[in-house]
């Protein structure tokens, strides 16, 4: 449709050999094209064929604009492929395996923004602890994973790390609310509500009081850091997440985070990762594209 009908017949004509042969093929009528020949050869004041009892061959001015032809029709070609992927690229379903602490704020913005940017992409998002996203992304079940700290397989690429640092979360009411920071040492026997063993957050904290050598009195345990937030806002529990987790409740005044100067729990991180052997989908390579440039962008 985009090549023009003139440059079309004289191609046809040049390649078959022949008016009737490229009239048969194009299934036109051969007087079609010899006046669409000859269009040619007027405006451009030049004979394109000679003809002879063999058929029709290109005089040196014809063997000129074929070159052109075939140019022309390579760039059409090439520009159909570009604009049926950008088409493609807005289209499709992306799936993303990803910790809980990224659904409160960083993903559901995420996905807010995407669906007024992109709205023929959508999202499939599967929740889970860090070693089964990894796994998951491993198994080639989802395009994408979140995980807390770095990827724990091999075979999985690191597209970006988001510096997470943890901090302590707690009701306004709470008495260490109103602290500018708090070290380790100053949790010793504080009452809290933690994450599960499954979780990252719960590992690193686990290793921090056991470094400096103090303990807490875990009253709850769960898998749900939704939960926890919800614990922490009506008692005097405390809990530990990313700021960015806890963002919705900090900004509605339910919670308060008090940062943890500790060198461990400062540089936590959350990494994207992909399988190596996965082919995506140009609307997976966009949604990538989009996380790594938003991950890269965040400032802890």
């Amino acid at each position: 449709m985009i090549e023009s009908t003139a440059i079309r017949y004289f191609r046809a004509v040049t390649e078959s050999g022949s008016i009737k042969q490229a009239a048969a093929s194009l299934r036109i009528a051969p007087s079609a094209i010899s006046r669409q020949v000859q269009a040619i050869e007027e405006e451009l004041s030049v004979k394109l064929f000679e003809r002879g009892a063999r058929g029709m061959t290109l005089t040196d001015a014809g063997h000129l604009l074929y070159r052109y032809a075939i140019e022309n029709r390579n760039q059409l070609d090439g520009i159909r492929v570009k604009v049926q992927e950008f088409d493609t690229l807005r289209r499709g379903q992306v799936k993303i395996a990803t910790v809980e602490g990224m659904l409160a704020n960083f993903l559901s913005n995420f996905v807010i923004d995407l669906a007024n940017d992109y709205p023929g992409i959508s999202i499939s998002i599967t929740v889970l602890g860090s070693r089964a996203v990894a796994e998951t992304v491993g198994h080639n079940g989802v395009d994408l994973g979140l995980v807390f700290g770095r990827s724990p397989r091999r075979d999985l690429i690191e597209l970006a790390r988001m510096r997470q640092s943890l901090c302590l979360i707690v009701s306004p009411r709470h008495p260490l609310a109103g602290r500018d920071h708090c070290s380790v040492k100053d949790l010793a026997g504080l009452r809290v509500v933690v994450p599960d063993i499954s979780f990252g957050i719960r590992q690193e904290i686990d290793r921090a009081c056991a470094g400096s050598r103090i303990g807490l009195e875990i009253c709850n345990e769960t898998n749900s850091l939704a939960f926890a937030q919800t614990l922490a806002a009506r008692t005097d529990l405390a809990t530990f997440l990313p700021r960015d987790t806890a963002m919705p409740s900090l900004q509605a005044g339910l919670l308060v985070a008090v940062p943890l100067r500790d060198e461990r729990l400062e540089a936590t991180q959350v990494t994207l990762v992909q399988l190596a052997a996965r082919n995506m989908s140009p609307s997976g390579r966009l949604v990538a594209d989009l996380l790594v440039g938003r991950m890269k962008a965040i400032k802890d």
